[in-house]
């Protein structure tokens, strides 16, 4: 954001880094929630809930292209909320933590309401295997990665996983942007957003472009997501190949 102050961005990166801390604490202390109290704090958009969501859709499997934004320690409830969906098997992987007590608590937090965690070491088997089997899978699209392959973000070369776009295409699934907006402190909304393109290059460039164009639409959005990341940091890493058909 070149055309902003220093003041701006310096409000942007501390207002993310309170955020993140948020999103930590939420993941420590949202296994002592009772189900009311889970279901007045997370709401599900119209997107949703309507029975024409494209979330909703049969015949195929769904991959979920999903931001890193600081509430994302809260879309693991959706089943919870909506029993229709929950009849479905949600997978996404996820990263272990070092510390066993935590990872274990951690883990538990989020599978509380039937979403299952695969390590990424190990289970992308798994999560081919759910959306062939006309399932729903949840892969993170936007963090820091020195894999993949190279694509502008906001004006700069960083390193973008195109595993969404691979399986998403491999079984011609649904293609969905699936987050949470942010409503207050520890309260969000679910929704979900439908991706037009269909090759795995295409849809790793629509999701970035999404992603862009939230991070612009407002302060409050912007603010809202892990820049700490830094997935620039591998923009220009030699193991990177630009993105290819």
């Amino acid at each position: 954001f070149p055309e902003k102050s220093k003041a701006w961005r310096n409000q942007i990166a501390l207002t993310s880094c309170r955020r993140t801390a948020e999103m930590a604490l939420y993941a420590i202390a949202s296994p002592s929630f009772s189900e009311a109290e889970v279901r007045k704090r997370i709401k599900l958009d119209e997107s949703i809930t309507t029975e024409t969501s494209p979330l909703r859709s049969t015949g195929k499997g769904t991959v979920l292209f999903i931001p890193h934004l600081t509430l994302m320690e809260m879309m693991t409830a959706v089943k919870f909320l909506d029993p229709e969906l929950g009849k479905k098997d949600w997978v996404t992987l996820y990263r272990p933590l070092d510390v066993k007590v935590a990872e274990t608590w951690v883990k538990n937090s989020r599978e509380r309401f039937g979403v299952k965690l695969v390590s990424r070491r190990e289970g992308f088997g798994q999560v081919m295997k759910a959306v062939r089997e006309g399932q729903i899978a949840a892969i993170l699209f936007d963090q820091n990665t020195q894999q993949g392959s190279r694509i502008h973000f906001l004006g700069k070369p960083c390193a973008a996983t195109d595993l969404p776009g691979i399986i998403a295409q491999r079984f011609h699934a649904h293609r969905l942007i699936f987050w949470a907006e942010r409503t207050g402190f520890w309260r969000c909304v679910l929704k979900v957003s439908p991706l037009q393109a269909r090759d795995s290059v295409g849809l790793t460039l629509e999701s970035n472009q999404w992603l862009e164009n939230y991070l612009r639409s407002s302060d409050r959005a912007c603010s809202d997501w892990l820049w700490a990341h830094n997935r620039w940091k591998a923009g220009h890493h030699d193991s990177l190949k630009p993105l290819q058909s």
